[in-house]
């Protein structure tokens, strides 16, 4: 076919029929991203990670706490307070849905150059399990967190739900971490100080002695973490506290206060538990 024959478009083509030319808009660059708190190899967003997360360069880890699945989320959610107190406390934050679940397993594995550690219930296994799969990571083990303070079925029709899981995805090849050939089960009570009742600063806060043992297994001094689901900063207090860098993203401000706060307090000694 010759080239006279063909009909493209183009802006002078338009001008030469009186219309005028089709200038298409420039891209518009986002404003740079401003951290709510840096300090120490220590940096805080306050906003969405759907957003923060593709502004975000390589990372060498994440190590997250995101929202529970709809199981959790039962008007009947009961907890114990000091002196004995039960009280009725449903989850304050929304529930995991499936577009957020897929879209952050996929931001994940573009970034992430090694581990990344995913908290869950049960039933969330094999949802985060398929997303990271087919975001392009390596499931390589689910790992139970034992938790000997928990609160009975106050109910008495069933079994109480004594532990949590965590499950840890690679990326393709070889991993490596530094616990040799110990078990996937971690036993800590859900508060740092042992006691029954105590309230966190946050609904769904690990302790501390268990965040840290994570990092210390499976990351390395000065690499740098990603918690997307940063809530109080328990990610980032245990990775300041080892010699890591983190970063964290949060959505609600008050919860960013709240991690400010904890990483403003003094390092302290790592004490393993028996697991």
């Amino acid at each position: 076919m010759k080239a006279e024959q063909l009909s493209l478009w183009s802006p002078r083509s338009e001008s030469a029929n009186g219309a005028a030319p089709v200038v298409e808009p420039a891209p518009v660059e986002p404003p740079p991203l401003t951290p709510y708190y840096d300090e120490d190899g220590i940096t805080i967003y306050h906003g969405d990670c759907l957003e923060i997360l593709p502004r975000l360069g390589a990372v060498d880890h994440v190590i997250t706490d995101p929202p529970y699945e709809a199981e959790a989320h039962t008007l009947q959610r009961r907890v114990s307070r000091p002196g004995g107190a039960l009280m009725t406390e449903p989850l304050e934050f929304e529930q995991m849905d499936e577009v957020t679940r897929c879209r952050v397993a996929q931001l994940i594995g573009q970034r992430c150059r090694r581990w990344a550690l995913v908290f869950c219930q049960v039933e969330g296994i094999p949802k985060w399990r398929e997303a990271f799969t087919a975001g392009g990571m390596v499931h390589k083990r689910t790992c139970v967190w034992v938790k000997p303070d928990a609160q009975p079925c106050y109910g008495g029709d069933r079994p109480g739900i004594g532990y949590e899981n965590f499950v840890a995805f690679h990326v393709p090849g070889r991993s490596r971490w530094n616990g040799g050939g110990r078990l996937s089960v971690f036993t800590y009570t859900k508060h740092d100080d042992g006691t029954h009742g105590t309230r966190n600063e946050h609904q769904t806060q690990k302790p501390q002695k268990l965040m840290r043992e994570l990092v210390a297994l499976f990351t390395d001094e000065d690499e740098l973490i990603v918690d997307p689901f940063m809530g109080s900063g328990s990610t980032l207090v245990a990775a300041k506290n080892l010699g890591r860098r983190a970063i964290g993203i949060e959505i609600e401000e008050r919860y960013c206060k709240v991690a400010v706060a904890r990483l403003a307090q003094r390092v302290l000694p790592l004490v393993h538990a028996r697991s």
